[in-house]
């Protein structure tokens, strides 16, 4: 099974994953680097999603 790292805590959304891709190892950024938090100042979902990946 491979594994997709998730830039997000929100358990939510990680559940989301789960359900949506069953066939993968879904795997919270927290799990990976504790206490992974990064500001939302986006305008967009998408310019949110690329500052969590910039910072992991």
């Amino acid at each position: 099974m491979k594994d997709i790292v998730i830039a997000s805590n929100n358990k939510g959304k990680i559940n989301d994953f789960k359900v949506i891709f069953p066939e993968y190892n879904i795997i919270p950024i927290g799990d990976l680097i504790p206490g992974f938090d990064v500001e939302e100042t986006g305008t967009t979902f998408e310019d949110n999603a690329k500052l969590k990946s910039e910072a992991a």
